[in-house]
């Protein structure tokens, strides 16, 4: 008697898996997705602001100029001149692109170059806020350096 009623059960239990599969069958093979991705680029903008930064550089000094960035962009930096009595024309100063931090300038993009490299010295597309460049004396001064930068952003 067991036997003759555990069967409709089993087949009730079969036929229940059976339609819970048929439901959840997918072949992604033969059906389309129905899943959309979306791709967000952000362009950076042109220089369209220059603005120069000047001053005196003391040997084993450094000197940083804040700047204010109002769109996601590239930020050009060129030190055009550093010269004075007894700096000669090769001399090579730290050159960065950064973020105010307290007294300084906590640069994340630094070159040590030269007002002879190609110009500019060092770039980088930034966000909006407030920036800055650092200039600084890498060992290379032996008397203070007068320099001038220009500085082209968004």
């Amino acid at each position: 008697m067991r036997a003759t009623n555990a069967a409709p059960g089993a087949m009730l239990a079969m036929l229940s898996v059976l339609v819970f599969n048929g439901a959840c069958s997918h072949n992604s093979a033969t059906e389309p997705s129905n899943t959309t991705t979306t791709t967000t680029t952000t362009t950076a903008a042109a220089p369209t602001i220059s603005e120069s930064f000047t001053g005196t550089l003391t040997v084993g000094g450094f000197k940083f100029y804040t700047f204010n960035i109002a769109a996601n962009g590239t930020v050009n930096v060129t030190l055009n001149s550093v010269a004075g009595t007894g700096v000669p024309s090769t001399v090579q100063v730290g050159l960065g692109i950064g973020q105010p931090s307290g007294i300084d300038c906590a640069a994340t993009t630094t070159v040590t170059t030269g007002a002879a490299f190609a110009k500019p010295q060092t770039t980088g597309v930034f966000g909006p806020g407030l920036f800055c460049v650092r200039i600084s004396d890498v060992g290379n001064l032996f008397a203070p350096a007068a320099f001038n930068i220009t500085i082209a952003h968004p």
